[in-house]
């Protein structure tokens, strides 16, 4: 049996309890049929999409919740989380888990709170342009909804099939449209956010304040450790009346780089910005032989007259680093199929029983950083990545700048052939390379949050901020009940 029985107490499986008491009082705020205690659910819900993806993690993956509770509105919140403090249970944000860096990471005892019920749009402004909607709806919905009025969500990410409002805000994420309308922290003008008193905590939905510091900004990619965001209200678009497609080839990924950056400097603003050096030739033996290819996607989208201008600027500055004009077809390519990926996991697991999850053969392993530099230092980072690696059996196979010149990702990959000691090579590897970006006055990650993979350098990256931000979380929730073990907290 899953659960038993003793002194009043129910014991789960992998030592994780949940008195009966505590029970009694969440099946009464959320209903019976909304308190899971199934292993199934427990499995499901004590992991995201790094966890069923890769087999490196630094952390425990038996950790399991003890329950799943799934409340319908912001009342029912409230209620949870004041029962949460009151027999102090760990409280465990879970939106669809789609993030990719370990943030659903339950601690014994814990309590995932499942949002996806809270998937109402509340309004749609097209006069403010805004929408406000429940944390729970996915992002494809809400964007589905807006074209039916001619307006279009900002933020784009390869997710939008899966991920939810609440935590693309959580993780400020970066999508395909980046570039030109920021990331998904940009299009947030207020939040409604149940902290972990059981308060309610509302934001202005505005576009600026001199009324103190925008407290929106506590919550955005603070992966749910402060609260539960539980609506937000969010900037939208016109739909563009105008699209176009272009990609160049370089034969160095330092021309690319130039190019786009010059781009930039002028203030040219491409929805799409994707600069991808992709190795073609296998030599493990001797990398610098390798041979790779350069190309700049390039997404133009608006009012006719604003491409036609924008556009217009492009082929001087991509000829000036004798970048070659290939045609649309590869960027339209890219754009047509920039969702595939999150289609093939909500067939492959978000619609599957745990019991059906496909396991690959891993034959290899792979990492992906994404840093955040000043552009100054971006070739130089590159050059120094390369000879960091080279000292290793790890390959780098592709290099990136993907919506603005400073935000730089490079894939690495080894062959598996001692498992333990190829994970934790390709692992020093990677750390190495994060520190190395923190050291040249840029940020470990730009896009995913920092989950349980990347918490141990958090104090390095932070310094005295870390402290600040305990402070700040210790006098907010005393309990700690807020997804512990997250951001360092």
């Amino acid at each position: 049996m899953l659960l038993e029985a003793l002194s009043g107490e129910w014991f789960l499986e992998d030592n994780h309890l949940i008195t009966a008491s505590a029970i009694e009082k969440f099946q009464s705020v959320v209903g019976v049929d909304n308190f899971l205690l199934d292993e199934e659910s427990l499995f499901r819900y004590s992991l995201d999409a790094y966890r069923v993806w890769s087999s490196q993690g630094r952390f425990s993956t038996n950790n399991k919740v003890s329950a799943v509770v799934k409340p319908l509105d912001t009342q029912e919140i409230v209620k949870v989380v004041k029962i949460a403090n009151q027999e102090k249970i760990p409280l465990i944000p879970f939106g669809s888990g789609t993030g990719v860096m370990g943030a659903i990471n339950p601690v014994p005892g814990s309590v995932c709170v499942d949002l996806k019920r809270m998937n109402s749009i509340l309004d749609i402004d097209p006069v403010s342009l805004t929408v406000t909607a429940q944390s729970g709806v996915i992002l494809a919905q809400l964007d589905e909804s807006l074209s039916k009025r001619d307006l279009m969500l900002g933020h784009d990410p390869y997710s939008l099939p899966i991920a939810t409002v609440g935590g693309a805000i959580s993780t400020n994420g970066v999508g395909y449209r980046a570039a030109k309308y920021g990331s998904m922290g940009d299009q947030v003008l207020g939040l409604q956010v149940v902290l972990p008193n059981g308060e309610i905590l509302e934001t202005r939905a505005v576009e600026k304040t001199s009324v103190g510091p925008g407290l929106q900004h506590l919550f955005i990619g603070a992966e749910g450790v402060f609260g539960f965001i539980t609506q937000a209200t969010l900037k939208v678009f016109r739909v563009p009346e105008s699209r176009i497609f272009k990609t160049y080839s370089f034969d160095s990924f330092e021309n690319g780089f130039n190019a786009m950056n010059e781009m930039f400097s002028i203030g040219l603003k491409p929805a799409l910005s994707d600069l991808t050096e992709e190795r073609l030739g296998t030599n493990s033996v001797q990398k610098t032989k390798d041979r790779y290819s350069t190309n700049l996607f390039l997404v133009f989208e608006g009012y006719n007259e604003e491409v036609n201008a924008q556009l217009s600027r492009v082929p001087d500055i991509c000829s000036q680093y004798e970048g070659i004009d290939v045609g649309p077809s590869m960027a339209e390519n890219y754009w047509s199929t920039r969702h595939d990926s999150a289609y093939r996991f909500k067939d492959n697991y978000i619609n599957q029983p745990v019991g059906d999850w496909p396991i690959a053969y891993r034959n290899r392993l792979v990492a992906y950083p994404h840093v955040a530099l000043p552009a100054l230092q971006v070739l130089e980072y590159r050059r120094l990545a390369k000879q960091i690696v080279l000292a290793s059996k790890v390959e780098i196979t592709e290099y990136s700048c993907w919506t603005s010149p400073g935000l730089f990702s490079l894939m690495l990959v080894t062959t598996v052939i001692d498992q333990s000691k190829d994970e934790d090579e390709l692992n020093a590897v990677a750390d190495e390379l994060l520190k190395l970006a923190q050291d040249l006055g840029g940020t470990m990650e730009y896009v995913h949050g920092v989950g349980a993979k990347l918490v141990d350098l958090v104090p390095r990256e932070l310094g005295y901020g870390l402290e600040i931000m305990r402070k700040i979380k210790s006098s907010i929730d005393p309990e700690n009940i807020m997804n512990p073990n997250n951001l360092g907290m």
